[in-house]
């Protein structure tokens, strides 16, 4: 009786313990990537739509001059990369939620570009998912190119 009680106890602790990985595994947010090329006149971003949830912004300056990226919408004001000299990039990690943020360039580029996050996807337990809509736009007053 005692081997079989020491078989029962060590299944039982490696369940648990296998539980606790999954769980931890579970928690973790990837954040979706999103390349900003900044040049003294152009601003342009890849991919051009996202979904609700955590995205790093890498921002590289092409251009002659000093450049940045600043992000506005939903939860986000005064959110930005510092100064960047020609040639060098920077990363900006934020939580985006569904609306529509403004990505510009306070130190140059005069253009803005539009970009709608939509609701992000939710994973189901039959492996389907049901995933938001989105898009990205272009004011017809600003230049995206």
């Amino acid at each position: 009786m005692g081997r079989l009680s020491a078989v029962v106890a060590v299944l039982a602790l490696t369940s648990s313990l296998t539980g606790v990985a999954f769980a931890g595994v579970a928690r973790q947010v990837i954040a979706a990537k999103v390349t900003v090329t900044v040049t003294d006149t152009t601003l342009g971003i890849s991919p051009a739509g996202l979904q609700a949830g955590r995205a790093t912004f890498v921002v590289m300056n092409k251009g002659r001059k000093p450049h940045a990226l600043a992000i506005a919408g939903p939860g986000l004001r005064g959110v930005r990369t510092p100064k960047l000299a020609t040639g060098k990039s920077a990363t900006l990690t934020v939580t985006l939620r569904t609306g529509a943020y403004v990505l510009s360039d306070p130190f140059g580029t005069s253009n803005s570009h539009w970009l709608v996050v939509g609701p992000a996807t939710v994973v189901r337990s039959s492996g389907k998912s049901s995933a938001g809509t989105t898009a990205s736009f272009t004011d017809p007053g600003m230049n995206c190119d």
